[in-house]
């Protein structure tokens, strides 16, 4: 058998590699086992105790992806066909690195889903300081990053996807701050480690935007109309708790936000069917930008 270079995470790797050359020829567990470099036993295990679920069969000694034996009615597939569509939106490097999995399975899938991620896309070079970022992450390692020409040092805590860019939300000594994702040019890693307050991290875990700020908090109420209210209803805002319905159909709701820039881009988004009630301040804010938008457009 030939050795070949395997990744971190080896049965995801080798489950990776079965599906995809199974989708292409049909392979015996011996072919395929020599291929990989590894036991047919562990060939065996992986065909019938994963690969099963997903389409793999049998044909004598040969192995390969039949899509008629996917059931579209199977909450799981459905689930790896969006993640796959996704994946796709994201970037090639992306798609082809991290979901490698999801392609051999999923692109036979017949279910009619369609799924439209506008979010930066990510290279070669972005995708390996994703993994440095999360290897740091999880050993609590403190790094150094040059950003914009400036050195910081920081504690990294999470990488977040905000309204289509990435972001490295790390502490500078005792404050939260966002770095894009791609605008990183350097990294390194410190042996010191830091430890973050799991109240900290409960906090970034209702970040809907990257004007999250964890050390502020207040509540905005809004008139929604009848027009529109049926997208809070599907789709709810983070923290959103409806508060009364009115006879017009008309509801008015609560969200908590930590900062203004999350509350008034929603705002303009869907006037003139939603209205701020309280804090005045936001509404007063909201409608002198307004003032001043009509009479730059009417000269």
């Amino acid at each position: 058998m030939k050795e070949i270079q395997k990744e971190p995470n080896e049965r995801f790797w080798r489950i990776n590699e079965i599906c995809k050359l199974i989708a292409k020829t049909p392979l015996s567990t011996s072919q395929i086992a020599d291929k990989l470099g590894v036991s047919e036993r562990t060939i065996q295990r992986d065909l019938n105790g994963v690969l099963v679920k997903y389409g793999a069969v049998r044909n004598g000694r040969l192995w390969s992806i039949d899509e008629s034996k996917i059931d579209p009615k199977d909450e799981n597939q459905i689930i790896l066909a969006v993640l796959d569509k996704m994946a796709k939106n994201v970037g090639a490097e992306f798609y082809s690195k991290a979901h490698g999995l999801l392609k051999g399975i999923s692109e036979g899938l017949n279910h009619p889903i369609f799924v439209s991620l506008s979010a930066e896309k990510l290279g070669k070079k972005d995708i390996e300081l994703i993994e440095n970022l999360e290897s740091v992450i999880a050993s609590r390692n403190e790094i150094e990053l040059l950003y914009f020409s400036k050195t910081h040092r920081l504690s990294p805590i999470k990488i977040a996807l905000f309204d289509g860019f990435w972001y490295l939300l790390a502490m500078a000594g005792e404050k939260l701050k966002k770095f894009h994702l791609k605008s990183i040019k350097e990294i390194k890693i410190l042996p010191s480690k830091f430890k973050i307050d799991e109240s900290l991290e409960n906090r970034i875990k209702s970040a809907n935007s990257a004007w999250f700020d964890p050390e502020k908090s207040f509540i905005v109420r809004l008139w929604i109309d009848r027009v529109v209210k049926k997208y809070f209803e599907r789709k709810p805002l983070p923290n959103q708790q409806i508060m009364c319905e009115n006879e017009d159909g008309s509801i008015e709701i609560e969200v908590q936000v930590t900062h203004i820039m999350e509350i008034k881009p929603l705002v303009f988004y869907y006037l003139p069917h939603i209205k701020v009630i309280e804090p005045s301040s936001l509404a007063d804010d909201i409608l002198a930008e307004m003032e001043r938008y009509i009479k730059e457009i009417r000269g």
